[in-house]
């Protein structure tokens, strides 16, 4: 097989650390793994296989769709699935209930669905309902009103199908310390579930990443780590390594060539970067064809291994489709030498996070946009 021009190599001990500093951050909980949109980018299957031997009884993988779920059911045939979205029609409701998966019931139209379905269906007897009722607490995305919870918990609980019911809500500034909504989250999510009538037996989950690392005392009963588990920092202008986390995808590509470009020229399209002086400007084979983000301004780093050693060179001129630029000035490189785009080799880390913030956005969007142009190693 050819060498590819970029690649992303997949750290499978990193993942598995990262997932016991959410377990040292939250211990005794049980884990909601969350592995949604192909493992954040990392791949779902290289993911799975690699967190299954390491949950513990009661732990669980979560992704957003019914689809997502099937295709993730090939590969942990014997973990539990939780959908986040829950169903869109009653077809997707009556896989969700015979594959045995756990689901997110969020609005008021599925519960309707729900209950028209099991009107048709009065056999089903022994068919196990794993309901996740998600509150909204102020996020105003998914989660159904109070208001709607007088009448829908207790339809619920009057239900005499077994399976599992899970009280959960989800924060939406649980990123920012200390911010004021996420406090008033916390405190109405435990009004609403200590109100709610016959409730103390049902399991509840509030925080994912940030608040794992950064409310304790909204940990409950079922934490659900996403990002940290990759490595990337939950809270806003920090970096993973501030909670001990490792990355798990590292991005690489290759030095195409080196153009030696005089004073007064320029660089890209556009015509946007300026030498002031005569500069070896590097070429890098990996551009938003391959996802690096095309909005990474001039001057955001990368790494450069070159002659035993690394260096850092900045970004010279727009990202394009296929390739990016850098000023090579100071730096022994050569042709093939190898470049990090964002997480760590050689000794030396090169934070997602710190790459987001030069192009003004989140490592989650860096590692969910990486393209099937890079080659996967695990």
């Amino acid at each position: 097989m050819r060498e590819p021009h970029s690649w992303a190599d997949i750290d499978t001990d990193a993942l598995r650390h990262n997932l016991q500093r959410a377990r040292i951050c939250a211990p005794g909980r049980r884990v909601c793994a969350v592995i949604k949109a192909n493992a954040y980018g990392h791949g779902v299957h290289t993911v799975a296989r690699a967190l299954q031997p390491v949950f513990l009884a009661d732990d669980l993988f979560a992704v957003a769709t019914l689809n997502e779920a099937l295709i993730l059911r090939h590969t942990a045939s014997r973990e539990t699935i939780l959908v986040l979205r829950g169903p869109l029609d009653a077809d997707e409701l009556a896989v969700l209930v015979h594959g045995g998966f756990h689901w997110v019931l969020h609005s008021r139209w599925q519960a309707e669905m729900l209950k028209s379905w099991l009107h048709k269906h009065p056999a089903i007897q022994q068919v196990s309902l794993n309901i996740w009722l998600k509150i909204n607490t102020g996020m105003n995305r998914l989660g159904v009103p109070v208001d709607d919870l007088h009448d829908i918990w207790p339809w619920l609980q009057s239900l005499k199908l077994p399976g599992e019911r899970v009280l959960m809500s989800h924060f939406a500034t649980a990123d920012e310390h200390d911010h004021v909504l996420a406090a008033h989250q916390q405190t109405e999510f435990d009004r609403i579930v200590t109100r709610l009538p016959d409730a103390a037996h049902c399991s509840r989950s509030l925080s994912a990443s940030a608040g794992i690392v950064s409310w304790p005392q909204a940990h409950h009963d079922i934490v659900r780590p996403g990002i940290m588990l990759y490595g990337a920092s939950p809270m806003a202008d920090t970096d993973g390594s501030h909670y001990n986390l490792k990355p798990v995808m590292s991005l690489k590509a290759r030095l195409l060539t080196i153009n030696h470009v005089k004073a007064g020229d320029t660089v890209g399209y556009g015509a946007t970067y300026y030498c002031q002086q005569d500069t070896p400007i590097g070429v890098i084979g990996i551009g938003y064809g391959d996802g690096y983000p095309r909005h990474a301004p001039s001057g955001t780093p990368v790494m450069i291994y070159a002659q035993g050693k690394v260096w850092e060179a900045p970004l010279a001129g727009r990202v394009s489709m296929d390739m990016l630029t850098v000023d090579l000035t100071g730096i022994p490189a050569n042709p093939g030498d190898e470049v990090l785009l964002w997480g760590q080799a050689w000794g030396s880390v090169l934070p997602a996070d710190r790459i987001a913030r030069y192009a003004g956005t989140i490592a989650y969007e860096l590692f969910c946009q990486i393209t099937s142009r890079v080659r996967f190693n695990s």
